[in-house]
């Protein structure tokens, strides 16, 4: 087994009812199998993952919602196996609203 922790920010958190949550999953678990423990207990945790809650922006695919960042000890999914991507004991699971700039 391993521990990691998931952070969450904006609507997600508020979803979730805490900024911070332990898991412990099984050795090998990716952040697609941490994903699918917290909505099993925490259902509107979907929609604001998945898209259906904050607007117009549902991918469709079954893939996260654009208006929501997921990143892995600071690096996004998106830069590496997406929800595939494989966790370690200690990582940190970080879901935010995008950062637009310009």
């Amino acid at each position: 087994m391993i521990e990691v922790v998931f952070r969450a920010y904006g609507p997600v958190r508020d979803a979730l009812g805490a900024k911070t949550v332990e898991c412990e999953l099984p050795a090998g678990a990716t952040v697609g199998d941490l994903l699918a423990k917290l909505t099993d207990e925490h259902p509107e945790l979907d929609r604001r993952l998945y898209g259906g809650g904050l607007g117009d922006d549902d991918p469709g695919d079954g893939g996260l919602s654009d208006a929501v960042s997921l990143t892995v000890n600071g690096t996004n999914v998106s830069r590496r196996e997406g929800l595939e991507t494989e966790l370690s004991a200690g990582d940190e699971v970080r879901v935010a609203p995008p950062i637009h700039g310009g």
